[in-house]
């Protein structure tokens, strides 16, 4: 059992490193020529490199208050990332259906990480979320697997606000964001 935790670890710091390693290369080729790619379409199982998005203003966002009769009860499907560092870019999740997170009206909420399930309390102020220590299942899901960045985002979220129809999760304060799509209605 120790391998197989050994050899996740070594999997996701692999893919993260050639992640991270593929976007400076890709940044620096932007900055070499004033072509744009195309983003390749995502194939069953590959890894999703990221395509190019609205850069972000650096600007404090206003948000409108997020009520919980407005999240709870849906599952939200995790489908990108942007990072404050590259904004430019928005890194899309493969298989949102994996990656789910929903609220209920009595300050709880449940998670879907890939092969994992967990669940936790929460608690809403007008934009200021707070998702409590989820109690999940341990499994080791492949190495294509995005659920530890997934519950390691979600571990530092603070603030929540709808953009574009979305649920939109920011994970400190630096800007980054997570989008949630609307999955359908759930019971507790």
């Amino acid at each position: 059992m120790g391998d197989m935790m050994k050899l996740k670890v070594a999997s996701i710091g692999l893919v993260l490193l050639l992640t991270m390693g593929g976007l400076a290369l890709f940044s620096f080729s932007l900055g070499c020529t004033e072509q744009e790619e195309a983003p390749a379409e995502p194939g069953e199982n590959a890894i999703v490199e990221p395509t190019i998005a609205e850069p972000v203003a650096n600007t404090t966002p206003e948000f409108e208050p997020v009520s919980a009769e407005n999240i709870t009860g849906i599952e939200w499907q995790w489908t990108s990332f942007q990072s404050f560092e590259t904004p430019e870019y928005q890194i899309m999740v493969p298989d949102p259906e994996n990656y789910t997170l929903a609220f209920f009206p009595d300050g709880t909420y449940r998670i879907k990480a890939d092969c994992n399930n967990g669940s936790g309390n929460y608690t809403l102020e007008e934009n200021n979320l707070t998702l409590g220590p989820a109690a999940i299942t341990l499994m080791a899901c492949g190495p294509e697997s995005m659920d530890s960045e997934y519950l390691s985002i979600l571990s530092r979220v603070e603030t929540a606000a709808f953009e574009d129809g979305q649920l939109v999760l920011y994970p400190g304060t630096e800007g980054d964001k997570m989008f949630f799509t609307n999955g359908g209605e759930v019971e507790q």
